[in-house]
């Protein structure tokens, strides 16, 4: 009887070190899941075509994928809607001037094995595997067709990069872009990409910020936020810091009271836009200044109080958080002595308390030497708020990469 008992544990050993060994293939050749791209979504407003929403319509958003992958899947987000929306199709397509798309990329995107959806008020939906390679060099068109009415629609305002959307009609598959005649800077119910990415990938970092990190006044569809930059830095071998950057600036943004038309406040919507990010491992926060301007009432203390529940509750989740100093704001509108007092007390303690896991001076980057409460000139996109291109690449190259490693 023994040797038999023997000869079965030894089975089941080799039996077990087969599949286990299979197994550790096959997750090997799959790879991880990570973010390579998103957006941080908002509710509808009170008129417009976020409160109208769509018809028997294609709307065609334009893309750009943070980091490389082997295949892709898509979340659509319903977070603000009102009632249930039913997408009809999903197609994407790699991208080729405006709304037109590459022929022979176009590959269909499936929910649970179907092509049609609906999402409930208050929910997201991520599609399954979708096989077609990402190159972050490279834009993906993501073509939805909505037959019945949506109601107010989820969305991102001010996307700096133009969605496409037909008249009427299916045109989800269409490479040609001559159905798809009307233009709106925003983005709908698309909320998220993911990729298969490759091993040297070590994770997301997610931006959380405002207009600034939205990327407000920088070239219309040259993806030309700091964020972007940031991810052109990331994605070059030589940086040994190898992560997706995820985008999570809504213009307008507060970090403590925030209007409907600028999103929930940072801190309400931290998990939804962060902590909920395909494989973050950690955070770069740039937020406070809208606060300064709109609430000159307010004082560093108060400021600084949300920015440290912030950390709290980053750390709580187990990510590493880094502090940008605030930007210079003299010369914009708004502008008060008494908010300038603030934001260098704010940045004071940005620079000292150690209270992030590390510094970045958006601040001295940015500011001109001679007038350290205004922008240098060559970065100002003219309204002495928000930096112009020049600026944002500015903004990336003063991030220290070893932070990350």
């Amino acid at each position: 009887m023994r040797p038999r008992v023997y000869v079965f544990f030894i089975i089941i050993i080799i039996i077990l070190s087969i599949y286990g060994a299979r197994g550790w293939i096959f997750s090997s050749e799959q790879g991880d899941w990570v973010g390579a791209w998103s957006t941080s979504m908002i509710a509808p407003y009170t008129e417009g075509i976020s409160q109208e929403g769509f018809e028997n319509q294609t709307i065609r958003t334009i893309i750009q994928p943070h980091i490389d992958g082997k295949k892709m899947r898509i979340r659509l987000s319903n977070e603000f809607g009102s009632s249930s929306i039913t997408i009809e199709e999903v197609r994407v397509a790699a991208s080729k001037n405006e709304a037109e798309t590459i022929p022979g990329t176009d590959r269909k995107v499936t929910f649970g094995g179907e092509k049609k959806i609906s999402i409930p008020p208050g929910e997201k939906m991520v599609s399954d595997p979708v096989p077609l390679k990402v190159n972050h060099m490279e834009e993906l068109a993501v073509s939805i067709y909505i037959r019945e009415p949506t109601g107010p629609a989820t969305w991102h305002p001010l996307s700096i990069q133009e969605t496409y959307i037909s008249e009427s009609g299916n045109h989800v598959s269409d490479s040609s872009a001559a159905a798809l005649e009307r233009n709106e800077e925003a983005w709908f119910w698309l909320d998220g990409v993911d990729v298969i990415a490759e091993p040297p990938v070590k994770g997301s970092i997610v931006v959380m910020g405002s207009s600034i990190a939205n990327g407000n006044y920088s070239t219309v569809n040259a993806d030309h936020r700091w964020p972007d930059y940031l991810a052109h830095r990331m994605n070059r071998e030589t940086s040994g810091s190898r992560m997706s950057v995820l985008n999570a600036g809504v213009s307008g943004n507060h970090l403590i009271n925030s209007g409907v038309e600028r999103g929930e406040n940072a801190l309400a919507r931290l998990e939804r836009d962060v902590f909920n990010e395909t494989a973050v491992k950690s955070i770069i926060f740039h937020q406070g200044l809208n606060d300064i301007r709109h609430h000159p009432e307010y004082d560093a203390e108060e400021i600084i109080q949300r920015i440290k529940e912030i950390i709290q509750a980053s750390h709580d989740e187990g990510l590493k958080i880094y502090g940008g100093t605030l930007t210079p704001f003299k010369g914009s509108s708004m502008y008060t002595k008494e908010g300038e007092e603030t934001r260098q007390a704010v940045n004071e303690w940005i620079r000292t308390s150690g209270a992030f896991d590390g510094m970045i001076d958006f601040d001295k980057a940015m500011r001109d030497p001679d007038h350290p409460k205004r922008y240098l000139p060559k970065y100002d996109s003219g309204d002495h708020l928000h930096p112009n291109d020049l600026g944002y690449k500015k903004m990336a190259e003063s991030i220290d990469l070893s932070m990350f490693k």
